[in-house]
């Protein structure tokens, strides 16, 4: 597949990803005094995540979001906040500006509309980091689900959308905003993931509309 760019074991790949980025936001800073960037929860990229943290850079001028979230707590352990927080932001990245989804955990609702007005930042945003799910989902875009469905081409800036799994309450930035992303890469183990990336096409999963946007896809065979 184009941009599929493999590597022997897990560690090697968190290693060339995370020297990417860096040097993207690096450059960023120099060129636009500032810097900003999406990331995926889950546990795949909490490696890259804690060496991206020890690069040195002015995070203090890094503005760093989610590219979706659930709809609980910030200190929830399904929080991908707290996993934010715990991996990458818990060295030198801590003195970045983070920008929370969940603002208001009480009121579904009224929490988009705050969350659209915090992340405005992340209009035309430096790096993005997407991950996929077994079911060809990415972002908190899922198949089979009308508010993804709608999400996937909506010209707003997040929208909530339902997730099979629980939490089943999502946030998530809109299709074209993450497609217009400067630098956006795809970040994937195991063989089953490459064969549903690989079939994606013709599924018509979820992950196929960003594939044309994407600079690269990491990938390893070993999980």
């Amino acid at each position: 597949m184009e941009r599929l760019i493999s590597f022997d074991s897990k560690p090697a790949l968190e290693h060339a990803l995370a020297e990417r980025i860096a040097r993207i936001l690096s450059d960023c800073l120099m060129s636009n005094g500032k810097a900003t960037m999406l990331l995926s929860g889950g546990s795949t990229p909490k490696q890259l995540y804690q060496q991206l943290g020890q690069y040195d850079m002015d995070w203090s001028r890094v503005h760093i979001g989610l590219v979706d979230e659930r709809f609980v707590d910030q200190a929830h352990e399904a929080s991908n906040e707290k996993l934010i927080r715990e991996s990458l932001m818990n060295g030198k990245a801590a003195l970045a500006t983070f920008h929370s989804m969940v603002i208001d955990s009480a009121d579904y609702e009224e929490n988009l509309k705050l969350a659209i007005l915090e992340n405005e930042t992340f209009r035309h945003t430096d790096v993005i980091v997407l991950g996929m799910g077994d079911d060809g989902h990415t972002a908190s875009l899922f198949p089979n689900d009308t508010h993804s469905f709608a999400a996937m081409t909506s010209p707003d800036l997040m929208a909530n959308t339902t997730s099979p799994n629980e939490p089943s309450k999502r946030i998530t930035f809109c299709g074209p905003i993450l497609q217009q992303g400067k630098h956006l890469f795809l970040m994937i183990t195991g063989e089953k993931k490459r064969i549903v990336l690989s079939e994606s096409q013709e599924k018509n999963h979820p992950i196929q509309q960003f594939i044309p946007f994407i600079e690269g896809i990491y990938y390893t065979e070993n999980a």
